[in-house]
C-alpha cells in the first residue's frame, strides 16, 4: 500500500507518516520501484497500535521507548507493564478531573435552567456536592 492510501485509511497526514517513520513511532518502511515506501498489513498494525498509544496520550518518547523495549524482546516485559501502567494511571486522574469539572457544569446548567424557569439565578443546591 503506497503513502497516499495509507494517510487516508487511517486519517494521518503524510508527513506525520514520514515523521513516525523516521522518529521510530513506526518501523522504517520497505521501498518499492523508485524508492516509494510500500506499507504491508504489520505496518499498517504497528501504525493502528501507535493510534491506539497516542489515543491514550502516549508521547512519541514513550512510543519510541515502548518500541525500543519490545525490539529488545520478552525480557523487557516487566518495563513495558510498568509503562503500561504509569499510562493508566495518568487517563485514571485525568479521567477523574474530567469527571469533576462534568458535575460542576452539570450544577451550572442546571441553575441556569432554573434560571430560565424561575427568572432567579441561584447557585444554592442542597443536593450538589463539589
Amino acid at each position: 500500500m503506497k503513502i497516499a492510501e495509507v494517510s487516508e485509511k487511517y486519517g494521518i497526514p503524510q508527513d506525520t507518516l514520514r515523521y513516525y517513520e523516521r522518529e521510530g513511532v513506526i518501523p522504517a518502511i520497505k521501498r518499492g520501484n523508485g524508492h516509494i515506501r510500500d506499507y504491508t498489513e504489520e505496518d499498517c498494525k504497528a501504525i493502528q497500535f501507535a493510534q491506539c498509544l497516542k489515543a491514550a496520550g502516549f508521547t512519541v518518547e514513550e512510543i519510541v521507548e515502548y518500541n525500543r523495549l519490545y525490539a529488545l524482546g520478552d525480557g523487557t516485559i516487566p518495563d513495558r507493564l510498568a509503562l503500561m501502567q504509569r499510562k493508566k494511571e495518568d487517563l485514571l486522574e485525568q479521567q477523574a478531573a474530567l469527571e469533576k469539572a462534568l458535575k460542576l457544569l452539570e450544577h451550572k446548567i442546571f441553575c441556569y435552567e432554573r434560571a430560565v424557569e424561575t427568572g432567579v439565578l441561584s447557585w444554592d443546591d442542597p443536593n450538589f456536592e463539589a
